[in-house]
């Protein structure tokens, strides 16, 4: 099966090649394809933001869409979690910046919450998927992914993903960068079981 993903962000593509190893299923991103790449304007509701992600490319691909998105919940928190990197870019215009600056003001912003609380907090990645299939119907999965939110930064930042060198993995106990290839797949075992239920290869 080949399934195109409704996304630019090379490291979410290889998180899904790495975590939902199955030789039944290839990941395809739409620069890979030819296609156009659709940027979809993201709201409050993981959800709807996958739905429209996956949808956006109905009519340009006779393969399966997949479309993803998550929020960073931090209880206690006035933020709107789906708007992970707009909280910390607080108005300003990221088509202005590198993306190790936004990387840079993404780590400022969350590790100054964790100051504030103390020096660490506990926090969870909510995820949504859409899966858009030829036929027009929708598929929809979820799940969650807890964490604690540090002070800290450990590593190297991936300008990708750079919340990952703030948080400790609640399914390992330790910061990302610390982790094995085994404790990874263990911290995404929520994420790559809920993508296999969607693509029907559980």
């Amino acid at each position: 099966m080949r399934v195109l993903v409704a996304t630019i962000n090379p490291a979410k593509v290889e998180r899904l090649r790495l975590h939902v190893h199955d030789a039944r299923v290839e990941f395809l991103t739409p620069t890979g394809l030819g296609l156009a790449v659709i940027d979809v304007e993201e709201g409050s509701d993981i959800f709807e933001n996958a739905r429209r992600k996956a949808a956006a490319y109905r009519g340009s691909t006779d393969l399966p869409v997949l479309g993803m998105d998550s929020a960073f919940v931090i209880p206690g928190e006035d933020l709107d979690p789906a708007m992970v990197r707009r909280n910390a870019l607080a108005g300003r215009d990221e088509a202005t910046m590198s993306r190790d600056e936004i990387a840079a003001a993404m780590i400022g912003f969350y590790r100054a919450i964790a100051l504030r609380r103390g020096g660490s907090v506990p926090a969870h990645w909510a995820d949504a998927y859409a899966l858009s299939l030829p036929d027009g119907t929708m598929r929809e999965e979820r799940s969650q992914r807890p964490v604690t939110l540090t002070a800290e930064v450990h590593g190297k930042i991936n300008p990708h993903l750079p919340m990952r060198s703030l948080y400790v993995v609640g399914a390992t106990g330790k910061y990302s960068n610390e982790q094995t290839p085994e404790d990874e797949a263990l911290e995404f075992q929520p994420y790559a079981e809920a993508v296999k239920r969607l693509l029907g290869i559980a």
